[in-house]
């Protein structure tokens, strides 16, 4: 994904990479702030639950990683860790999900 993902782009839903070469995005909803939390909770305190939460819906929305970085006073490259780690745990969420 690169740094101007938007949710605009695909109708409000977040863009997922497949193993499917024939159809490599899947578009799933945000997460709930339930969802986030279960996919989060325990690795992250909950201040840092809560900002990377808030920094995930501003970057879906079209925010850059600099704006982002610029609002939060962290690196641009930790807030693309952020990103990443959102965007792997929503896909293995999924992948899961999919399985049942």
């Amino acid at each position: 994904m690169g740094d101007c993902m938007n949710l605009r782009m695909h109708n409000g839903r977040v863009p997922l990479p497949t193993k499917n070469p024939d159809s490599p995005i899947r578009l799933v909803d945000f997460p709930s702030k339930e969802l986030f939390t279960s996919l989060f909770g325990n690795r992250v305190t909950a201040e840092n639950l809560e900002r990377n939460y808030l920094i995930m819906q501003v970057r879906l929305n079209g925010s850059t990683y600099r704006q982002v970085a610029n609002t939060t006073g962290l690196s641009v490259e930790r807030v693309r860790q952020i990103e990443a780690k959102f965007l792997r745990a929503l896909a293995k969420h999924y992948e899961r999900t999919e399985r049942l």
